[in-house]
């Protein structure tokens, strides 16, 4: 039976969403106190980072074969040394203290985490999600304040629990195994993880609160509110959270989730076919004839040779994704298709093999290589 791990990538999904919930909104709350309950500050967070979420993670896989390989390179340099200059701009107002850097540059780190939810297809998975979450976060700290120790004790506690969902999530893609373990007790681990995070950065910041950096305070860019109202404030921003994170979950779990969801159930079949036991007597699993092992690696290998083949033609397979989402960036879909379904039984399967199985191999790479190669 196949099986997939979407479990894990719905919780990597929704701790991403999290990571930026909490840097969009400790950042609003760090810089703006006095706006955090505005109509528009409020909702905008959790109604605008989820749509884009969802939509990025639905996207993914299209906008990824939008483009050849080179291309793709070309425009993320581009696009990091854009995003490199705008944070050495930002960051260079910032410490000398200027108010419209301040609010200007932020805002713009704060827009640019929806974007890069949107196109993570375009880039390296999340990992500009999570760069651009810590360099608000960063900003946030210049801030000082309960808004400061909030954003810093979110971050690094919602990033633990993305590891441990993103660590789960490759290893059984990449190693897939016939009996997926529970996701309950693993996700349950990295909470805890993260629960522990939080109290230690928690209880860091409440014996040492973080004050305003003394230039931007002095400039008046920083703006405090009385205790009382920082109560409130945080208590009603937690509860949009919780109820935002509530949905969310529900969306991804009833409504699919994009990338997530059942919809792109990984092409495996079984990776521990040799350590499995027989149940009568308990006997390891006998290796195969060498004929039929032959066969075997002579399709993994011909599978393995096509797809580099491909790779420096542009039609390179992501580290995410399983043999049937790239099978489904290429051309004929009936060839790669078929392909790939012969690689997973010679990689996973315990089917015999036979030279016929090899030589139907062949003439489906051929039929694939012939395509691609008239399209370039």
């Amino acid at each position: 039976m196949r099986r997939s791990p979407e479990a894990f990538l719905r919780a990597r999904l929704l701790a991403v969403y999290l990571l930026s919930l909490a840097a969009v909104s400790g950042s609003i709350l760090a810089w703006h106190p006095d706006r955090a309950l505005s109509p528009l500050n409020l909702l905008w967070p959790p109604i605008g980072l989820g749509a884009a979420a969802v939509a990025g993670a639905a996207m993914q896989d299209r906008l990824s074969a939008m483009l050849d390989r080179h291309l793709r390179t070309r425009i993320r340099s581009v696009a990091g040394l854009a995003y490199g200059a705008t944070l050495l701009v930002v960051s260079i107002g910032l410490l000398t203290g200027s108010r419209g850097a301040a609010e200007e540059g932020c805002a713009l780190l704060r827009g640019l985490q929806a974007a890069f939810l949107l196109l993570a297809g375009f880039g390296r998975g999340s990992l500009g999600i999570l760069i651009n979450a810590l360099a608000l976060t960063a900003t946030s700290i210049l801030a000082g304040g309960p808004g400061a120790a909030l954003s810093a004790a979110l971050h690094g506690s919602l990033l633990m629990f993305f590891l441990a969902a993103d660590h789960a999530a490759r290893t059984l893609t990449e190693f897939p195994v016939e009996t997926m373990p529970r996701p309950g007790p693993l996700l349950l681990r990295g909470a805890a993880s993260s629960g522990a995070v939080l109290l230690l950065l928690g209880g860091f910041f409440a014996l040492l609160p973080p004050a305003p950096y003394a230039p931007l305070q002095r400039a008046g860019a920083v703006v405090s509110l009385p205790a009382g109202q920082l109560v409130g404030l945080l208590t009603n921003l937690g509860a949009v959270a919780l109820l935002a994170a509530i949905v969310f979950t529900a969306l991804l779990r009833f409504g699919g989730g994009g990338r997530s969801g059942a919809a792109e159930e990984p092409a495996f079949e079984v990776a521990s076919a040799r350590r499995r036991t027989e149940k009568a007597g308990g006997a390891r699993y006998a290796e195969p004839p060498v004929e039929r092992k032959e066969w075997r690696a002579r399709i993994v290998q011909l599978y393995v040779k096509t797809a580099e083949q491909l790779s420096k033609w542009g039609k390179r397979r992501r580290p995410w994704q399983t043999p049937r989402e790239f099978a489904r960036t290429l051309a004929p879909a009936g060839a790669a298709a078929d392909l790939t379904e012969l690689f997973g039984r010679a990689r996973y399967g315990r089917d015999e093999l036979s030279e016929a199985d090899f030589e139907r191999a062949e003439r489906l790479s051929k039929e694939i290589l012939d395509h691609h190669r008239r399209r370039d």
